[in-house]
């Protein structure tokens, strides 16, 4: 384009143009009028000149025109000006706002890039030491308070050098810089003081660093990091190292950086198994199951001997009970309440009372009752009897005394009607006669209408006749024409106020009942009937009437009736109901024979009702749920039917339940769980009852001619195993439904049963378990097989392959062998 422009210029015409261009150039103001007005506009805006006086200039511009006309002017100078910019108004200075903006802003872009840049990262992250200071982010006062930056370099550290990691930040907070205080509030200061303890419970050295830290900080600015003392004193119990939990424990205390309630935050990893040297991560061991609970709480009583003068009551009892320690709450109470910590409120204490009382605790019920009359009850017994004694002024004040006795006496005086009567009553201004008068005005009237009457003439007269069980049932009876039921009441031998007990009236139900007096068994149904209107303790009294007259079957149907109904047994029908079927026992023994019923028929009996009771809200003890399981255990044919209600016992407590996840297992990492049937279940199948099914299981005589026939089929594989591993197979079965196992209980069961099949020769005190041993039929190699078959692995860890004699050898307890000794010697004895 150029060189076509230059050889345009270089023409004749062309330079012709530009020199007469050169020599008369046309000025700006030749241009035409709407460049002018533009012009012109332009510059009266710049010389302030109102816009209708441009006129003039336009004259002004062609006066000029005609002094100079085209071709004719003189050489033209061009004028030159120096324009200069408008003046710029001063701008205002940032203020203190927009600097920290910008600074935060600059941070911001700064962090960004860092994290984009490894190589950065690591050079900004070494700060472990104190060399090249200065040389660093965190060595300029912008970023020394960053958190964020802390926050990235820890990070970063921590990924490429775990705990070292972890130390050199901390390295670089405490001893580069010195004076960086961490925050405590926030995510990024959980993070902070979560990474650092947890370095700290593993590193005894860099855990008293961070403690002393924290004092500090709380020293100088009274700020404290709210989980310092769970993260500490919890993590410390979780490793087993107790000395040291209570070490820090006083130390946190006396800095006032804990205070006694924060003890309720550590309960769970203080008693839990975690926390006790014999257990080990993953799995509970036997021992810890089987010892009191008083040996559970040493570690949280000795962090509480620790606190002066507290009163954590209602803060300790009701989270324990919600974290699932029933038992260890109840040795609790007895610890505080003897250091004087005492329940505020009721409310305190009433969840304690109520899970005592459901689960069977039933001394410790009745002395948690009487420390909460005296502690609370008593304290409103002043105000009452004020009430009382107040009442009674009251009443003196206003009723006339008069005696029951003479109003019966005028009642009954024949010469005496009941006009004249009712007529002194007024005038003595009696409010209310008793139940002796009622009767004796009552046996008088000469009908049913005629006592309606007067009962309606009472009224009147402003006497009123009582609110008792016999006035109600009195005129109730006369107002139905009940003759014969009013008639039995009137002349019975019991006092009116005899009515109103309603054991004594139930006893006389079942002896009218067992006897077939049904007219004096009417009027005790209709005595009860009116006692409890509305009520299902009329059920429980039929039920109970039942029971006591051997009636099982009508028994039966009124349970099942209360169950149609929703309605179930109370606890004083099943406790009798426990009494009056089951036959005593001696501990360790069966009970007698009876020569109508069999254990077998009792405990199947007993067990029907509480299956319609139990979901419906019925309560029974752990207790006797055990009791049952022992009765049916003991004899050796009632298998089924024990193998039935364990089945039950365990679909009713523990539903639901991933079979895929071993219970002990869950136990031991997460602590108990607060759900009461689980509970529940775990007291019914306690490591002993879990022994004594193992031990069950072995009671079974086989000989060489039933050896054949009795064999069992493994419910999963389909395999025939001999009957003795019954006990294990019901384990496993028990365990997919939901039971926590404990192995090592099982173990130390089934080699004490190889002990006495196949063990050096130790004479059993039960006869028992020598007709086994003398009678057994099999090998011991066909047992261990079938035992590793049944539990689905080895039971022994592949010890009976390696070392059998181990398996069937233990080591005898002292008890054991002077047992052993006892045993040979009556024998020669009897010889």
């Amino acid at each position: 384009m150029r060189p076509a422009l230059l050889r345009l210029l270089k023409r004749p015409s062309a330079l012709s143009t530009l020199k007469s261009l050169a020599a008369s150039p046309i000025g700006l103001e030749q241009f035409e009028s709407r460049y002018t007005r533009l012009r012109c506009h332009s510059r009266c805006a710049g010389q302030e000149i109102p816009i209708n006086d441009t006129d003039g200039c336009f004259e002004q511009q062609n006066e000029a025109s005609k002094l100079h006309p085209a071709g004719k002017r003189d050489s033209f100078t061009f004028p030159i000006y120096e324009i200069e910019p408008p003046a710029e108004a001063p701008t205002p200075k940032p203020s203190c706002c927009a600097k920290q903006s910008n600074r935060e802003h600059t941070k911001q872009k700064m962090l960004e890039k860092l994290r984009l840049d490894s190589e950065n990262l690591e050079y900004e992250s070494d700060i472990g030491h104190t060399k090249d200071i200065g040389t660093r982010l965190v060595d300029q006062p912008e970023y020394r308070n960053s958190i964020e930056l802390w926050e990235e370099l820890l990070r970063f550290r921590q990924r490429h050098y775990g705990d070292q990691g972890t130390q050199d930040i901390w390295a670089g907070l405490t001893a580069r810089l010195g004076d960086v205080p961490l925050p405590v509030v926030g995510r990024r200061a959980e993070y902070l003081w979560q990474s650092f303890v947890e370095l700290g419970l593993k590193r005894e050295l860099f855990l008293k660093d961070v403690v002393d830290y924290a004092i500090g900080l709380r020293d100088s600015s009274g700020a404290h990091w709210p989980q310092l003392y769970e993260m500490v004193v919890g993590g410390l119990l979780d490793r087993g190292m107790k000395k040291q939990a209570i070490e820090y424990h006083q130390k946190l205390q006396n800095s006032r950086l804990a205070r006694p309630k924060d003890v309720a935050r550590i309960i769970d990893p203080a008693i839990r198994a975690s926390s006790l040297p014999e257990v080990h991560r993953g799995m509970i061991t036997p021992g810890l199951h089987q010892q009191p609970a008083s040996y559970r709480l040493k570690t949280l009583k000795n962090l509480c001997r620790t606190l002066i003068d507290h009163h954590i009551y209602g803060l300790i009892i009701p989270q324990m009970l919600a974290q699932g320690y029933g038992e260890e709450a109840i040795c609790m109470h007895r610890f505080l309440v003897r250091r004087h910590d005492h329940p505020k409120t009721l409310q305190d204490v009433q969840p304690l009372l109520d899970y005592s009382e459901k689960y069977g605790f039933r001394h410790e019920f009745h002395k948690l009752q009487d420390y909460t009359k005296k502690r609370f009850e008593a304290a409103g017994l002043p105000g009452e009897q004020v009430s009382l004694n107040v009442d009674g002024a009251s009443s003196k004040s206003h009723d006339k005394s008069f005696k029951d006795d003479i109003g019966g006496r005028l009642f009954a005086t024949r010469a005496l009607n009941f006009e004249m009567v009712l007529g002194g009553l007024k005038m003595l201004g009696v409010s209310t006669i008793g139940s002796q008068s009622l009767r004796e005005l009552v046996v008088r009237a000469h009908s049913n209408q005629d006592i309606l009457e007067k009962f309606k003439m009472l009224r009147q007269s402003g006497i009123s006749v009582g609110d008792s069980v016999f006035a109600r049932l009195v005129q109730k009876l006369a107002a139905q024409n009940r003759d014969i039921l009013l008639s039995d009441l009137l002349r019975s031998d019991q006092h009116p106020d005899v009515l109103e007990d309603v054991r004594t009236q139930e006893s006389l139900l079942v002896s009218y009942y067992i006897a077939r007096d049904w007219r004096l068994y009417n009027m005790s149904l209709a005595i009860l009937a009116e006692l409890l209107p509305g009520t299902t303790e009329l059920s429980d009294i039929h039920f109970r009437k039942h029971i006591s007259a051997g009636e099982f079957a009508a028994a039966s149907n009124v349970a099942d009736e209360m169950a149609l109904h929703g309605r179930p047994l109370s606890e004083d029908s099943m406790d009798f109901m426990a009494e009056k079927v089951l036959t005593p026992r001696r501990t360790g023994h069966r009970p007698p024979p009876k020569p109508r019923s069999t254990t077998r028929d009792e405990v199947m009996f007993i067990f029907k009702v509480l299956q319609r009771m139990v979901p419906i809200g019925g309560y029974v003890s752990a207790a006797f749920w055990v009791e049952m399981l022992k009765r049916l255990g003991m004899e050796p044919h009632y298998w089924e039917e024990l193998r039935q209600c364990c089945h039950w016992l365990a679909q009713n407590y523990a539903p639901n339940i991933d079979s895929n996840i071993r219970p002990w297992e869950t136990s031991a990492l997460q602590g108990p769980r607060p759900d009461k049937d689980r509970r529940m279940l775990n007291l019914i199948f306690t490591p002993e009852m879990q022994a004594a099914i193992v031990y069950w299981g072995f009671r079974f005589r086989v000989t060489s001619e039933t050896e054949d026939s009795c064999t069992i089929c493994h419910p999963t594989t389909g395999e025939r195993l001999i009957p003795w591993v019954r006990g294990i197979l019901l384990l496993r079965e028990l365990e997919q439904a939901g039971l926590a196992l404990y192995p090592q209980v099982i173990r130390e069961a089934t080699r004490h049963r190889m002990a006495m099949l196949f063990g050096r020769y130790s004479p059993s005190a039960r006869r028992m378990n020598r007709m086994l041993r003398r009678k057994n039929p099999y090998s011991r190699s066909r047992v261990l097989t079938d035992i590793s078959r049944a539990w689905g692995e080895s039971l022994f860890s592949d010890i009976e392959n390696l070392h059998p004699d181990q398996v069937v050898n233990p080591s005898r307890s002292p008890g054991s062998l002077r047992r052993s000794a006892k045993v040979i010697l009556s024998r020669k004895r009897a010889r």
